[in-house]
C-alpha cells in the first residue's frame, strides 16, 4: 500500500552538505507489473538542503524524522536558524501532499442579496419648474377716443365697428369687418399721456383715404365710401367734426347715437350724389352745431330715426 508522510519543520537550513543519492530498482515483468522495488536512504540526512528533502521518496520519511528530532531538542546547531518551512515528502506514485493554507476567503460584506438599482427618481421629491397654469391673457386696451385692442382675439373696434386685423411683414395692418370689407392701416401712433390713438390707412383697393385722429373723428376722402356708424359718436367743439367726406356717391349708415355740441359738426359730406340714412338717435344741443351738412347735389338724407335739435 502507497503512502505519502509530510514532514514539517519550522526550520531553513544553511548548512553545506553532501548530496544523497537514491537508487531505485524495478523489475517490472513483461506484462507491466511491480515486482519488487529497493531504496536506498541516505545516511545523514540532516546534511541534505530541504530542497533535496523535499524530494526523498516517502520510505526514507522515518531516517529523516530520527536525524532530525535531535537537532530540534537540543538546538546545537550552529548553522541552523528558525524559520518556517514545510518539507514535502513525495510518494512513488509521484503524488504529494500540500500542507499549505487554503486560499483566504474574500469577507463578507454582510449582504447576500443583489443589490437593486435605484428606481428613477425614486421617493424624491423633484422641485417645481414653474407653474403649470396657463398664463393669464392680456386685456384689451382701451383708448380715450373710443378704440379697443384686443390682442387675444385679434380685433380693433372703433366706435364699436368690430375689425379683425392681421399683421403684415412690412408692417402694415389689414383690417377686414363682419361684411367682408376691408381696409389698411399704415399709420399708428398713440397719444400716452392722453391715452389716444391716431389711424392713417386706405381702402382695400387704394381709391380711398381714411383718417381716424386723437379726437375721435372719422376724416374720408374719396369716392364710392361708405361709413356705418353703429355705436355711439359724440362731437364737441367748434371744427370737431364726427365723420368727414369728401368725395362723390357716399354713403353714411348713421344705426348709432349721435350727439353733436359746442359748434361741431356730426357729418359733413362734401361731393354729389351723398346719401345718409339716418336710423338711431340724433341729437344737438346749441345753434352752433350741425347734426348733418352735405355739400352737393342730388344728396338724399332718410330720417327714420330720432331726431332732437335745442337752440339750434
Amino acid at each position: 500500500m502507497q503512502r505519502k508522510t509530510l514532514l514539517s519543520a519550522c526550520i531553513a537550513l544553511a548548512l553545506s552538505g553532501q548530496g544523497w543519492a537514491a537508487d531505485i530498482t524495478e523489475i517490472e515483468t513483461t506484462t507491466g507489473e511491480k515486482k519488487n522495488t529497493n531504496v536506498t536512504c541516505p545516511a545523514d540526512p540532516g546534511k541534505l538542503s530541504p530542497e533535496e528533502l523535499k524530494r526523498l521518496p516517502s520510505e526514507c520519511s522515518s531516517v529523516v524524522e530520527q536525524n532530525l528530532m535531535p537537532w530540534l531538542v537540543t538546538g546545537a546547531a550552529t548553522a541552523l536558524i528558525t524559520t518556517l518551512a514545510i518539507v514535502e515528502l513525495n510518494d512513488d506514485d509521484d503524488h504529494h501532499r500540500n500542507n499549505s493554507p487554503l486560499p483566504p476567503t474574500p469577507p463578507d460584506d454582510d449582504s447576500d442579496d443583489t443589490p437593486v438599482p435605484p428606481t428613477p427618481g425614486g421617493d424624491e421629491i423633484i422641485p417645481d419648474d414653474g407653474p403649470d397654469d396657463t398664463p393669464t391673457p392680456p386685456k384689451p386696451i382701451a383708448f380715450n377716443n373710443d378704440v379697443i385692442l384686443d390682442k387675444t382675439e385679434k380685433t380693433l373696434t372703433i366706435r364699436d365697428s368690430v375689425f379683425s386685423y392681421t399683421e403684415n411683414a412690412d408692417g402694415t395692418i389689414s383690417l377686414q369687418d363682419s361684411n367682408g370689407r376691408k381696409a389698411t392701416i399704415n399709420l399708428w401712433q398713440i397719444d400716452e399721456t392722453n391715452n389716444t390713438v391716431a389711424l392713417e390707412g386706405m381702402s382695400a383697393d387704394g381709391a380711398t383715404k381714411w383718417q381716424y385722429n386723437h379726437n375721435g373723428e372719422l376724416v374720408i376722402t374719396g369716392d364710392n365710401t361708405t361709413v356705418n356708424n353703429t355705436g355711439k359718436t359724440i362731437v364737441d367743439g367748434k371744427g370737431a367734426t364726427g365723420t368727414e367726406i369728401a368725395g362723390n356717391n357716399a354713403v353714411v349708415n348713421q344705426d348709432g347715437e349721435l350727439d353733436v355740441s359746442g359748434g361741431g359738426h356730426g357729418i359733413d359730406i362734401t361731393g354729389d350724389s351723398a346719401t345718409v340714412d339716418n336710423k338711431g338717435g340724433m341729437t344737438v344741443t346749441d345753434p352752433d352745431s350741425i347734426g348733418i351738412q352735405i355739400d352737393g347735389d342730388k344728396a338724399v338724407v332718410n330720417k327714420d330715426g330720432d331726431s332732437a335739435i335745442s337752440n339750434g
